[in-house]
C-alpha cells in the first residue's frame, strides 16, 4: 500500500517538474553567471541544472524535427554533420533574443527559435 503511494507521489513530482520548465531568462542569466565564474563553475549547483535544462530542450526540439520532417515540414535544416556550440555561443545565441520574449518562453521554445534562425529550410 505504501509503495502506491510513493509511486503517485513520484508521478506527480515528476509531471510537475515538466509543467514548469525552466524559462530561458533564467537560463540565460543562470549560464552568464556561470561563465563569469570560469573554471569555479563546475563546482556550482547551478551547472547540473542548466546542462540538464538544455540537453532535455535539445532533445524535445530535435525530437519534434524528426516528427515535422517526415510529414514533409521540417521545423529547421541543420547540416547533417552538425557543428558542437560552445557555451559562449550558446549563451550569444541566447542573448539575441529580446529579454522581454526570453522572459516568457521555456529553453525548449527559445532553442527551436534559435534553430530556426540559423538553420532556415
Amino acid at each position: 500500500m505504501l509503495a502506491k503511494y510513493w509511486a503517485a507521489a513520484i508521478a506527480l513530482t515528476l509531471g510537475s517538474t515538466a509543467l514548469h520548465a525552466m524559462d530561458a531568462d533564467t537560463f540565460y542569466n543562470k549560464g552568464l553567471a556561470l561563465q563569469k565564474r570560469g573554471m569555479t563553475a563546475v563546482f556550482s549547483s547551478d551547472l547540473k541544472v542548466v546542462m540538464n535544462e538544455f540537453q532535455a530542450a535539445a532533445k524535445a526540439v530535435k525530437a519534434d524535427n524528426v516528427v515535422a520532417k517526415a510529414a514533409g515540414q521540417p521545423i529547421y535544416c541543420a547540416p547533417a554533420k552538425g557543428q558542437k556550440m560552445s557555451s559562449d555561443q550558446l549563451l550569444a545565441e541566447f542573448g539575441q533574443i529580446p529579454a522581454s520574449r526570453r522572459k516568457t518562453q521555456t529553453v525548449k521554445a527559445a532553442w527551436r527559435e534559435i534553430l530556426v534562425r540559423k538553420y532556415p529550410c
